[in-house]
């Protein structure tokens, strides 16, 4: 922007400093929304860990083990890279947690350690630590990321 002879130039500074505050509530936003994104995560890791430990089986654990799969282990992953691109971390959230199911389950398969209980159960508990580092990151008073 260019500012006229004579014109005032603190429009312009004005406008920056509103770009700037802009700038700093929306990573604030984007902070929250990662932060309950992640809190609600921990919630169905946990579900879905108590629901195999007690054996349970039906619509309820395949839908629960679906959504878990195609959405736990990707963003215990991708959500600490921090891109501040929903579409980007959707789709990498869902490729690297697939891909990370498919090595687990391929180095199961190799070692003849082929117990589907103690594989989803492991997974629930890697996925653990860091949806609740990611959870507690508006706790923590995390400052502003560029």
């Amino acid at each position: 922007m260019t500012t006229l002879e004579g014109a005032d130039p603190a429009p312009a500074a004005l406008d920056g400093r509103l770009q700037a505050f802009r700038t700093r509530a929306m990573t604030r936003r984007q902070q929250r929304v990662r932060a309950n994104l992640s809190a609600v995560l921990v919630v169905a890791d946990l579900l879905v860990a108590a629901m195999v430990a007690a054996d349970v089986h039906g619509p309820a654990r395949v839908l629960g083990g679906l959504a878990f799969c195609l959405v736990v282990p990707g963003w215990a992953i991708v959500g600490p890279l921090r891109l501040n691109r929903a579409p980007l971390e959707l789709a990498l959230t869902m490729a690297s947690g697939l891909c990370a199911l498919m090595v687990l389950a391929q180095l199961a398969a190799t070692f003849g350690a082929w117990r589907l209980t103690f594989l989803q159960l492991l997974v629930c508990a890697l996925c653990v630590p860091s949806l609740l580092w990611q959870s507690l990151g508006r706790r923590r008073g995390q400052g502003t990321t560029s």
